[in-house]
């Protein structure tokens, strides 16, 4: 069905694997026919297992159409964003083009896919490794175009998938220190809150007590406050791209609820009493700003447009690092950290973790991964509640 033969060295690959099947006739009365194809390979242990592939494929009668393989990696990248992307947000669909179009295409889109080794693959890693990007980037490179090739591997183009074998950078490999969260206490949020102007003083302060992700502060709208249950409803997502304002639905595709502090509702409830639109279920909750003007700590800013989203990047630069710089906070802190201090006020007031990654939108894996070291400062406290066993009266 399928053996090595040795042969003279061309270009360095002096293993050749040779294999035949049948192929089904495109009438019923006619026989099928026999077709041909080989492969060769630097080593003998490649070629052994390109081998055992090519029988087992057989005998699951799966064996590849080798013309696909002389198809550019180009022409099969295409194919993969065009159908991958039917069922991804846009903004994830975005992604996935950028890291095409900035390195992956550039590299291999000349090639025909099938002659693609592992050893080109590691050799572009380290290239973009030179380059300064940092491992979770590469990363991010590195899983594009291994996704184009197992495409092309489900659609039988080539035999097995030459990036499996890759090995990838990491932090501890290169030394990289990840950048540390910034969770606030109660007390850090006031003074962070103080140092803003009306209405965004209340704004940080929600966003640290819900933990609500920027985009979906930016979709917040009028209807979407419950203040008689106290709840929030995160429905959508808002985003701006090149200049245009894109709606989406949240992280992982549905809805959630997120519980409001009886205080935090109060204080929503007499902001509403003030917004210029609040009888208005659709009008956006927290409004954007008109550019001009200066904050009192050296920032622009601008008259408040109730017409506009919410900018997360407006905010951080012209308010948000300002008033970091007021309060005496870590100049480190992203607008991000907010959700991570939420999660951790939630943590130490006594929330279950289930509950807290309901309200957060992660999974409890995930939640136990981000928040492990406020479990762990709990662990003393947990063992302090166990008492020593005492023998009962009866025995």
């Amino acid at each position: 069905m399928a053996r090595i033969v040795k042969r003279e060295v061309t270009r360095g690959k002096k293993y050749e694997v040779r294999w035949s099947w049948y192929q089904d006739a495109a009438t019923p009365d006619a026989q099928p026919t026999r077709r041909f194809a080989q492969e060769r390979f630097a080593t003998l242990e490649e070629a052994k297992a390109k081998k055992a592939e090519v029988e087992q494929r057989a005998v699951d009668r799966s064996l590849h159409d080798p013309s696909g393989g002389k198809e550019t990696f180009g022409v099969w990248a295409e194919r993969w964003f065009r159908d991958h992307s039917i069922g991804l947000k846009p903004s994830t669909a975005r992604s996935y083009r950028n890291l095409l179009d900035a390195s992956v295409v550039p590299a291999f889109g000349h090639r025909r896919i099938r002659s693609l080794t592992t050893a080109d693959i590691q050799d572009w890693v380290a290239g973009l490794l030179d380059r300064g990007l940092a491992p979770p980037t590469i990363r991010h490179h590195y899983l594009t175009a291994r996704h184009v090739l197992t495409y092309a591997t489900h659609s039988r183009a080539i035999a097995y998938n030459p990036a499996l074998d890759v090995r990838l950078p990491t932090d501890k490999s290169t030394g990289r220190v990840k950048q540390e969260m910034v969770c606030l206490d109660d007390s850090q949020v006031a003074d962070l809150a103080a140092a803003l102007s009306p209405p965004y003083d209340l704004l940080i302060v929600f966003m640290c007590y819900t933990g609500l992700r920027c985009a979906e502060v930016s979709g917040l709208r009028v209807g979407d406050l419950d203040l008689t249950n106290r709840r929030v409803y995160v429905r959508r997502t808002v985003r701006q791209v090149t200049g245009a304002w894109e709606t989406h639905v949240p992280k992982n595709g549905k809805a959630r609820v997120v519980g409001l502090p009886p205080w935090l509702a109060s204080d929503l409830r007499a902001y509403l009493l003030a917004h210029p639109r609040s009888g208005d279920l659709e009008a956006g909750l927290w409004p954007g700003r008109e550019h001009g003007g200066q904050t009192r700590f050296g920032g622009s800013t601008g008259e408040l447009c109730w017409d506009k989203p919410w900018s997360r990047e407006s905010f951080y630069r012209r308010q948000f690092k300002p008033a970091l710089a007021a309060a005496g906070l870590p100049a480190r802190m992203r607008l991000h950290d907010t959700r991570h201090t939420a999660g951790s006020l939630m943590l130490r007031s006594g929330i279950d973790y289930y509950r807290v990654a309901d309200y957060l939108g992660h999974s409890v894996d995930v939640l136990l991964k981000i928040y492990s070291h406020i479990l762990d400062a709990d662990r003393d406290a947990d063992m302090s509640k166990l008492v020593r066993p005492i023998r009962s009266t009866s025995s």
